[in-house]
């Protein structure tokens, strides 16, 4: 009877090459029968199947050999009781119970990991090793595909893998906690699949995955031990620990954290604040604008404040038994000016006259005064003269034409100023209008206000600066012999075009501030000015192109900031109606109320509100700029200038109205509403 098989295959061509390899002759030689044609079904390939029958009298180019003579001891060895009672239960086996004998010729199965066969005499089932399976036919092992016979013999090999349980113990920067990282390991099963009766089936393999923690509780204590770890042992995580299933961490141990103390402070008493309370309208309906301000006022006698002691804190311990000591605490120091006496052992601060009581803090120094009020009822003009008064000044008129008024606490104008000079070391209200006037509160800080907040975004600037060139000494990319000879300038140089390029914009704004302020300024901020210049704005090397004189000048710049910082101007404003051709200095915020401000230079160290219309001039906020509406139709020019890390808010800005942010500056050819302006990242300005 001639030889016969079944061949599948992706393709007709695959199916034919693949029965001519197992029957080891040529396609002369063979009669093909294609049975099914490769397709694509709703939820699998389907294979091509070709029948392959040997040709009569054709030579077979390879014949299989013959099994050899088995002794009895060998019989013994490979009889394979297990597979005869597998094979009888799957023929009661209902999964298969509709596959008779006959439909079994010529094909092989899987089941409960054991191969099964039935050949026949014109068909020989093939097996082919898939990933992760090895298999053994008659003790030798095989590769790709086989063809088998009711005499061959299988045994089949899977491989488990195993991987430990990785665990460590850290403590935290504080040292009050212990953490416990673990990451259970676990075991890999492997079974060969059960494959349903095919004249070839490709063994394949099926994983099941078992997590095993294998960290025992002794070894945990052992490790804390290890590391002389005793403080707060919390033996519940440790036991979750210990039974966890997934990646995670542990507070294991925990020490305490020490108790903050507080600073001496000054408690308040008395009432020191001014309100705004706005205008009061009288019982006849009119407007009475001279109580719209609110100045506290003490009397002889009258406790300020209490000077409350510092309270020192309680130190902690770490999981290593170590004391963390507390922050060192400080008491306030009160410093008594005019008008001020301190009772019952410096803890009590009484007013010796009645007036305004002025509290003024720098640092841990509190100056505690009392200023005396001059009221005025008329106006102020050639038959009264200057007003100058080192308390408040209220004044019930007007302050007329070239007349000056100078106070070192408040000043109140119920009426206008007319061509006047208003100074105050505290803040203006003005209830009407200033024509042609020269206003200025805490005129002697606006420009150190500037001054320190400039110095505070180039600060913040250096230190990033100083922290990259530290990076970048270290990388082999940058050349020692380089670095010696030219010194930093090509790095400080690279590093200002690249990745800090507002720092030269600040440094130049800090400069001309400087230039142009010189006559008003200590040396030191010139000086100051002219090493910030060599350091950054240098064109050649020079001495300053150095870690350490640039370390240096970082400090120096960090000490003129605290030396000069000013926590004063909070009590600085200026507030009133309109503003006409005017001059407007002011350290803290300035509010224009009414109908706007025309043609004036304003100069604020707070923020400028102008809640009417602001056009023409030229306006300097700190904190940045709120403006109802600003230009006009027909484009005159209104500058707005604010800091390049604030934002101007416009509801409606018309043609005419330049914004500038640190020395970026963009002038508006359309009406915007709703604008609220700033810079990006880019330095380019949005909104």
């Amino acid at each position: 009877m001639a030889q016969m098989i079944l061949s599948k295959g992706k393709n007709v061509s695959e199916a034919i090459e693949s029965g001519l390899s197992i029957l080891g002759v040529g396609k002369e030689s063979v009669t093909i029968e294609v049975i099914q044609q490769e397709s694509k079904g709703l939820f699998r390939i389907k294979p091509a199947v070709v029948k392959l029958t040997v040709n009569s009298g054709a030579a077979a180019k390879e014949q299989e050999p013959l099994p050899p003579v088995e002794t009895i001891e060998s019989l013994i060895e490979n009889i394979d009781v297990e597979s005869n009672i597998a094979e009888r239960k799957m023929k009661n086996d209902p999964e298969y119970s509709s596959f008779k004998n006959p439909d079994l010729d010529g094909k092989a199965w899987v089941k409960d990991g054991k191969i099964h066969i039935q050949p026949c005499d014109l068909m020989y089932p093939t097996i082919s090793v898939g990933k992760g399976v090895t298999l053994f036919k008659n003790k030798e092992k095989i590769n790709g595909t086989t063809v088998v016979s009711r005499e061959d013999r299988f045994d089949i090999q899977v491989m488990e893998d195993k991987s430990e349980t990785k665990w460590n113990v850290t403590i935290d920067k504080s040292k009050v906690h212990a953490i416990l990282h673990i990451e259970p390991g676990r075991i890999i099963h492997r079974k060969v699949k059960d494959l349903m009766p095919d004249v070839h089936i490709e063994l394949q393999v099926e994983e099941h995955y078992v997590i095993q923690n294998d960290i025992g509780y002794k070894d945990i204590l052992e490790k804390l031990e290890s590391l002389n770890i005793t403080q707060g042992l919390n033996h519940q995580e440790i036991m979750s620990a210990v039974n966890t299933k997934e990646t995670a961490d542990f507070v294991i141990a925990s020490g305490v954290k020490p108790q903050e103390g507080k600073n001496g402070f000054l408690q308040i008493v008395a009432d020191v604040k001014g309100k705004d309370n706005g205008p009061a309208v009288r019982p006849d309906g009119t407007i009475d604008f001279r109580e719209m301000k609110f100045f506290p006022t003490v009397n002889q006698g009258q406790v300020i404040g209490i000077i409350v002691p510092p309270v020192p804190g309680i130190p902690g311990r770490t999981v290593t038994h170590e004391l963390i000591p507390a922050k060192e605490v400080y008491p306030i120091l009160i410093q008594p000016g005019k008008g001020i006496a301190l009772i019952e052992n410096s803890t009590k601060i009484v007013a010796t006259e009645t007036g305004r009581p002025i509290i003024e803090k720098n640092g841990n120094l509190t100056k505690v005064s009392i200023l005396q009020k001059l009221i005025h009822t008329g106006d102020v003009d050639m038959s009264t003269g200057n007003i100058r008064f080192k308390g408040d000044i209220d004044i019930f008129g007007n302050v007329q034409e070239n007349m000056h008024v100078e106070a070192d606490g408040h000043v109140m104008i119920a009426k206008n100023t007319n061509l006047a000079t208003v100074i105050s070391k505290s803040s203006i209200v003005i209830h009407q209008n200033a024509i042609s006037s020269f206003l200025s509160s805490g005129h002697n800080n606006y420009l150190l206000s500037e001054l320190i907040h400039t110095l505070d975004l180039i600060q913040i600037q250096v230190e990033k600066f100083l922290l990259s060139i530290e990076q970048l000494l270290k990388e082999p990319a940058f050349k020692l012999t380089d670095h010696q000879q030219k010194g930093l300038h090509p790095l400080i140089k690279l590093l200002s075009e690249i990745k800090f390029r507002n720092l030269p914009n600040l440094i130049t704004q800090y400069i001309e501030l400087c230039e142009r302020e010189k006559q008003m300024l200590q040396s030191e901020f010139s000086n100051l000015a002219e090493q910030l210049r060599l350091s950054f704005l240098s064109s050649v090397p020079n001495q300053w192109h150095t870690s350490e004189q640039l370390k240096h000048l970082y400090k120096t710049i960090n000490e003129l900031i605290n030396k000069n910082r000013s926590y004063n101007d909070e009590d600085c404003s200026i507030d009133l109606k309109y503003a006409l051709n005017s001059s407007i200095y002011c350290s803290g915020n300035v509010t224009i109320k009414g109908q706007g401000c025309y043609n004036t230079k304003i100069h604020s160290g707070g923020h400028l509100n102008v809640n009417g219309v602001l056009r023409g001039g030229e306006v300097y906020a700190r904190l940045g700029a709120y403006i109802k509406e600003s230009g006009s139709e027909g484009g005159i020019i209104t500058h707005i200038i604010v800091p390049n890390d604030k934002k101007i808010k416009i509801e409606s800005a018309r043609e005419g109205t330049i914004i500038q942010f640190g020395n970026i500056k963009k002038k508006l050819n359309e009406h915007i509403k709703n604008m609220e302006a700033s810079l990006d990242s880019n330095g380019k300005i949005i909104y």
